[in-house]
């Protein structure tokens, strides 16, 4: 039941960062990267503040100098992670980038075994591994779509990204154990915002905020990334972090079936595949 739970916060993941994907391209086009990006992580920081407030967070601040290096190594990636996931979406297609940026899940999980002791064994070890097969399918898949792309950096950027949140979810997840998952959520976007701040300044970036009619897009930005985040610190608690990536990841099937139903990106046979793959890789991690 404990494991059955983690997954299911891992999905509910999923879903929040489908629609945060979309948010996220929609927002960055509207403002530009650098606004987009601060304002949403603004609006995300205060709210799972108060949420956290209102829900007996932070439950102990007791992690001493482990807490002060977790939480440095979530803020530092998040920047890295955020910057280029905004940039990528901004100038490429959904079915090119988001596909490319949840190979996260494979950082995070090669994190989590080598460094955090994680084991895993049976049925969900199986269907981990069928999730991260078609994770990559769907990656691979789409490679043909590069030609696409406006800028050569939005090729590269999604690959930032990767790396950036494969390394920042499983130190937020270990912030979380300390803080819980919303209190945890808030300090690391309000240290993005810290860090960012000041480069964006020194290098004159409009920081500005939003005007009045693009708030719902930021603010519906800043729920969807909010949500997943406190989502999969939650299944943490519940599911190693071999299991959470990868069920977490999904949210790449679910943004190229929907950028192929709505927005009428034709994704290759391959990538079409590796998603089916993925979804029957829960499948079997919920057994």
């Amino acid at each position: 039941m404990t494991l059955t739970l983690g997954i299911a916060l891992a999905l509910a993941t999923s879903v929040c960062w489908l629609f945060g994907n979309v948010l996220v391209q929609k927002s960055s086009r509207a403002l530009g990267t650098p606004r987009a990006t601060l304002w949403a992580l603004v609006v995300g920081a205060a709210a799972s503040a108060v949420a956290a407030l209102a829900a007996g967070e932070p439950r102990t601040l007791d992690g001493g100098g482990a807490l002060a290096g977790w939480a440095a190594l979530a803020g530092g990636t998040g920047l890295l992670a955020y910057a280029a996931l905004f940039y990528a979406l901004e100038h490429a297609p959904l079915s090119l980038a988001v596909p490319v940026v949840s190979s996260w899940s494979l950082v995070a999980a090669l994190l989590s075994l080598t460094v955090l002791g994680e084991r895993l064994g049976g049925l969900p070890l199986v269907g981990a591994g069928v999730v991260f097969a078609g994770v990559l399918l769907v990656a691979f898949g789409t490679r043909g779509s590069e030609r696409r792309a406006s800028h050569r950096l939005a090729l590269v950027a999604p690959f930032a990204a990767a790396l950036g949140f494969g390394l920042m979810i499983p130190a937020l997840t270990r912030v979380a154990a300390w803080l819980g998952p919303l209190a945890a959520t808030s300090l690391v976007y309000l240290l993005i915002v810290a860090l960012g701040l000041p480069l964006a300044l020194a290098f004159r970036i409009d920081v500005r905020p939003p005007p009045r009619q693009a708030w719902p897009l930021v603010l519906g930005t800043a729920a969807a990334e909010t949500l997943g985040f406190v989502c999969v610190a939650a299944a943490r608690r519940f599911a190693p972090l071999t299991v959470v990536t990868p069920v977490s990841s999904l949210a790449a099937t679910l943004t190229v079936l929907y950028a192929w139903l709505v927005l009428g990106e034709r994704p290759p046979r391959v990538a079409a595949v590796g998603a089916a793959l993925a979804c029957a890789g829960v499948v079997v991690l919920s057994l």
